[in-house]
């Protein structure tokens, strides 16, 4: 028997990891079995110390069996046994890949494909054989939110310790499933969507008022699409001193603010995003996200913590194509069509193909192809603020004449005129600064500086 895992000679995309032989595999379980006794006495919590011991001990166990090895056998030894007694089995060469976007095992002795921004879907030559292995291995990656899956509870959503999303199946269910949606180390900015051309600096412009006032956004789109990544980087344009409450089912949501309450649900305890709402009405928050609402109880959750009126605004994402599929999608999951005007501003940003005849090459976009305000007089409609003309991969900016100035007025006390003279403004910053190449933390800090004074320090 192996080791539970494997990596072969080919593949699309190949992790640089050894093919071992079975002595060196027999080598690597027997510093398992050694590993395990070390631990019973001493914590290992250090991953340098981990592989300091596991080094330690290979060195002991070719000395005890009269095994020459060189200094790069020596190495590479130790680092397969450290992947697979302490890490991730070789996942954590993929994770540490900032094109991949996706990771998918979709059963054992298959190949692990890889989704390669601007390229797709890959074949890797990393393979999980094992059962038991690949459960223990779903497990230790999602201990970090101290969840676990089982024969009784065969699925599983978890948050890697790096910010990855990984769902995963097991038997009945699945044959063995896991898929990992990762998240740049490094949080995506303004700047970042504008020069990936997934909004104009214009709508750019119009959502940093939007997020500054009190406003409800709701942020939708097919899956992959970037949803949670235009969440986290709007949140740029909320002044920096405000107090932030997010409840999740799986945290992902990742802002740069410092006063942050974060609540997430658990089904092992039976605690959903709703009572985690009724709390949050105890808590004075500035701002509310609910995360991503998927049915009935979560939707409601989003609808109460709206209606309740006890922040300036509340933010959540949801999935659907369309404005209009949205609210219908949101009156199928049961919030009355009278309650629907509370949710102020609907974002809807797709994931789409775009194919070139001439080269024969599609490649993948993503785009916010609407900004609509709900209709307070008509529950149901939307009034379009930015609409993205598909043909010309642009958008069409028509908010001059809209409600929602006049709401942005009132709440923030500026006269309108002088509000379209800041959109304009804050327009020609975007447009100014879209090519420099800040980070996360710049970026924040060169925005919140331009608005309100502040910085993260």
């Amino acid at each position: 028997m192996g080791l539970g895992w494997h990596i072969e000679k080919t593949g699309e995309y190949k992790i640089n990891l050894p093919i071992l032989s079975d002595d060196e595999i027999e080598a690597i379980k027997h510093m398992a079995n050694m590993f395990k006794e070390v631990t019973k006495y001493k914590e290992l919590d250090n991953p340098d110390k981990a592989k300091k011991e596991l080094k330690n001990l290979l060195i002991k166990f070719c000395d005890k069996e009269g095994i020459v090895i060189d200094k790069e056998q020596e190495n590479y030894l130790t680092q397969m046994a450290f992947y697979n007694i302490y890490g991730f089995a070789g996942m954590e060469e993929i994770l540490k890949d900032e094109e991949i976007e996706e990771i998918g095992i979709i059963g054992l002795g298959k190949p692990v494909y890889v989704f390669v921004r601007k390229q797709g879907w890959k074949k890797t030559n990393l393979y999980y054989d094992e059962l038991d292995f690949t459960i223990n291995l779903i497990n230790k990656m999602s201990r970090s939110i101290g969840r676990r899956i089982t024969y009784k509870n065969p699925r599983l959503n978890a948050v890697l310790p790096d910010g990855s999303r990984m769902h995963a199946s097991i038997p009945p269910i699945s044959n063995v499933e896991v898929t990992i949606r990762k998240f740049k180390e490094n949080p995506m900015t303004v700047f970042d969507l504008l020069n990936y051309h997934t909004i104009s600096e214009e709508a750019m412009a119009l959502l940093w008022f939007l997020m500054q006032a009190d406003i409800s956004i709701l942020i939708t789109g097919n899956t992959a699409s970037g949803k949670t990544t235009t969440m986290n980087s709007i949140f740029s344009f909320v002044p920096l001193n405000e107090r932030i409450l997010i409840t999740e089912e799986t945290p992902e949501i990742n802002i740069p603010h410092k006063h942050v309450v974060k609540l997430v649900a658990n089904q092992e305890l039976d605690i959903s995003l709703s009572p985690l709402v009724a709390d949050s009405l105890r808590m004075r928050p500035d701002r509310v996200i609910v995360g991503e609402v998927r049915n009935t109880e979560e939707v409601h959750a989003l609808m109460d913590t709206i209606l309740s009126g006890q922040a300036r605004g509340s933010y959540a994402t949801f999935h659907a194509q369309s404005s209009k599929e949205t609210l219908s999608r949101l009156r199928s999951l049961g919030v009355l069509e009278i309650d629907l005007p509370s949710i102020d501003i609907i974002v809807i940003q797709r994931r789409m193909m775009k194919y070139n005849v001439k080269t024969r090459k599609s490649e993948e976009i993503r785009r916010i192809v609407e900004i609509v305000e709900v209709d307070k007089n008509n529950p149901g409609k939307t009034t379009p603020l930015f609409i993205y003309d598909y043909e010309k991969d642009s958008w069409k900016a028509d908010y001059q004449n809209s409600e929602i100035l006049k709401r942005l007025s009132l709440s923030l006390g500026v006269p309108q005129k002088e509000m379209e003279n800041e959109i304009k403004t804050r327009t020609e910053f975007l447009k100014k600064n879209i090519k420099k190449k800040w980070n996360f933390e710049t970026a924040v800090n060169e925005i919140q500086k331009f608005a309100y004074g502040l910085s993260l320090d």
